[in-house]
């Protein structure tokens, strides 16, 4: 069993910034995109010193930069090369609603992992520019002005233990920073509570895009998402709490090649982001829906609990493969009443 500390190094970080309209937001489906495109802006415009300059990899400041590591992480020694996972996650609102009137809530998640907690101050004053800058799409009359909002309140929360914490609420000049997160000691507690499910549930909020052997993943599969997965919780334990997570890659290869997908309410969904500094178009589409799963799946449990705070896939710091489990009871019960 590994040390205590080794299995709290590594840490989830979940913020929901609840906010009230201001004038009309318009955002595209793709809600996510347009609040990560947001906040970059915001923290490139309010941060960086070399604008000039096309790309992090280019500036002399970048082992200290700010705006290098929240928005272009680079690490020339990563041995998964230069380029490494962003060390946020944005958590975009849910529901078909693309247009918010004046007067409406409007609610987004930001999660950073590990050490990246110590910048939360320059994500909080980024996102507070936007109160100023806007958010969405331009006015459907053809004006450049975005939509307006202010920020009333953000809450530091731990969806494993519901604990809450005020980190910021309109008119204060005092963050008040988040002394807890998600640990692998308490995603460990989670799994164990689970026991050992036969069939398990994903619902796949946001679109999951996964590349297996060079190739789109269409329909959900166990095995290509528990790989991603792994892949990529390995990448930022180890880029931002400086050690490894205590895994048995090939056991949980094994392990995933075992489980079948047993239902598939999924449905492929094509989206793009546009990113207008650089008039660049992403494919960013992927499969969202309820997909069920059958197998020998204890070991996996611990590892898929972490993607639902870590994400899955291409793009998630766009808020892309955000998902959610359902218990092996409620899966019975769901299956029994139809």
């Amino acid at each position: 069993m590994p040390s205590s500390t080794v299995l709290s190094t590594f840490t989830a970080h979940r913020l929901t910034f609840r906010c009230r309209v201001v004038e009309p937001i318009l955002m595209r489906e793709h809600k996510g995109a347009a609040i990560r495109g947001a906040i970059f802006g915001a923290v490139r415009y309010q941060f960086c010193v070399r604008k000039e300059l096309e790309s992090c990899h280019q500036c002399q400041l970048v082992a200290n930069c700010p705006v290098s590591f929240l928005l272009a992480t680079v690490d020339e020694t990563g041995r998964r090369g230069d380029d490494v996972p962003r060390p946020y996650t944005v958590q975009p609102p849910l529901g078909p609603a693309a247009r918010y009137e004046a007067g409406e809530s409007l609610e987004f998640g930001v999660t950073l992992y590990a050490r990246a907690l110590s910048y939360l101050p320059y994500l909080i004053v980024a996102v507070h520019n936007l109160e100023q800058y806007g958010l969405g799409a331009k006015a459907p009359d053809g004006r450049w002005r975005r939509g307006m909002f202010r920020v009333e309140q953000i809450i530091a929360m731990d969806p494993l233990d519901g604990r809450t914490k005020l980190v910021m609420a309109a008119g204060d000049n005092l963050v008040h920073m988040p002394d807890f997160g998600v640990t692998h000691e308490a995603v460990l507690r989670r799994a164990a509570a689970m026991g050992e499910p036969g069939r398990l549930a994903i619902e796949f909020l946001t679109p999951t895009r996964l590349v297996d052997g060079g190739r789109l993943v269409q329909r959900p599969q166990l095995r290509p998402l528990v790989q991603r997965l792994i892949e990529r919780i390995s990448s930022l334990w180890e880029h931002y709490a400086g050690s490894s997570p205590p895994l048995d890659y090939a056991a949980l290869m094994a392990a995933a090649e075992g489980v079948r997908t047993v239902e598939d309410g999924t449905r492929w969904v094509d989206l793009e982001s546009y990113s207008s500094r650089r008039d660049v178009r992403t494919p960013i589409g992927g499969f969202v829906g309820r997909a069920v799963f059958e197998g020998a799946m204890a070991t996996l449990l611990p590892w898929v609990i972490w993607g639902e705070y870590a994400h899955v896939g291409k793009n998630a710091v766009k808020g892309d493969g955000w998902y959610r489990l359902v218990e092996a009871r409620n899966v019975r019960e769901a299956s029994s009443s139809t």
